[in-house]
């Protein structure tokens, strides 16, 4: 039975893998976003919390297949919202509650 998961777990796996190496899903884009201050606080937590999890919990999920790159770029997002929304020194402060 754990062998029936870990297989459907390794498919779905190499299925993500498929995909995201697919031609053209490297290629940047330009999003424009206009949140709320309370959802971009949101969003930043989101994304924090997707980064945080450890890989060993995410079998077969596609979020094992993180590069360092795309943390790193995850990041920078998070940052970038908070500037323009003018949230990051409330949210530091917020977080060390």
């Amino acid at each position: 039975m754990n062998n029936e998961v870990n297989d459907a777990g390794n498919e779905k796996l190499k299925i993500y893998e498929t995909v995201l190496s697919s031609p053209g899903m490297g290629q940047r884009c330009k999003i424009i976003l206009q949140l709320s201050r309370l959802n971009i606080l949101l969003l930043t937590r989101i994304i924090e919390q997707g980064l945080a999890v450890d890989k060993k919990e995410m079998k077969g999920d596609i979020l094992m297949l993180l590069s360092k790159e795309a943390v790193e770029e995850f990041r920078q997002v998070i940052d970038d919202i908070l500037n323009k929304g003018g949230l990051s020194n409330f949210y530091e402060k917020l977080k060390s509650l």
